[in-house]
């Protein structure tokens, strides 16, 4: 048995691969302390980033070692070797989406401010860990990454073998198996956004990327 989680950054993904991990625990979750991102090579034990043939090589290197039965998730990136996502294609996946694209941006901005990116119910620290009152500059690096995510993988769709499509919105209806993630942004989006410096820069970005993604 296996279950492939894939979607992208902010989508519900880790919440969703730990539900499994819950629900299954026959199967062993991969790299489970790196939200499961088994075959993400930004880490220290992968080859350099841009380093394609490394890349390329550790990825069939842990391809050819997969249990018999495992769970892990995978995010679209321009960093992924093109071995996992051949690999990916033959298998039945449980896709993840998140209608709310503006609140998706938003998280992923707070994410890389913060580098925090889940969180447990009885963690001690502030939701997503930002401090009251804190606020941030929204970088564009940030904006232009999850757009190439988020269309690359809407490109890749069509030869996914998809088993189940879930989305972030229906997550809280996900019956508790065990510990689980817990939302780290329960806020409004209004409210978010006014933890943006540059608010009104970043919904320029984001009204002109909806406009070109709905033609």
């Amino acid at each position: 048995m296996h279950k492939i989680i894939i979607g992208t950054p902010r989508s519900g993904t880790s919440f969703v691969t730990k539900w499994y991990a819950n629900q299954f625990p026959e199967c062993t979750a991969l790299s489970e302390r790196r939200l499961f991102e088994h075959f993400e090579p930004d880490y220290a034990d992968w080859p350099d980033l841009g380093d394609v043939e490394g890349i390329d090589k550790e990825t069939q290197k842990r391809i050819k070692e997969l249990p018999e039965n495992y769970i892990f998730k995978m995010h679209s990136g321009p960093d992924m070797s093109k071995y996992i996502w051949e690999y990916v294609y033959n298998k039945p996946i449980i896709l993840v989406k998140r209608k709310d694209y503006l609140g998706q941006f938003i998280s992923y901005g707070i994410g890389w401010t913060t580098f925090k990116w889940y969180q447990y119910a009885d963690w001690k620290m502030p939701l997503a860990g930002l401090n009251k009152g804190q606020t941030f500059t929204y970088k564009k690096e940030w904006f232009d990454n999850l757009v190439w995510r988020i269309e690359d993988l809407k490109k890749r769709e069509k030869y996914l073998n998809i088993e189940r499509i879930v989305l972030f919105e229906h997550l809280p209806f996900f019956p508790n198996n065990g510990e689980l993630m817990i939302r780290q942004n329960p806020k409004s989006n209004d409210e978010k956004l006014n933890i943006i410096e540059n608010k009104d820069e970043f919904l320029k970005w984001f009204k002109d990327w909806v406009g070109k993604w709905n033609q």
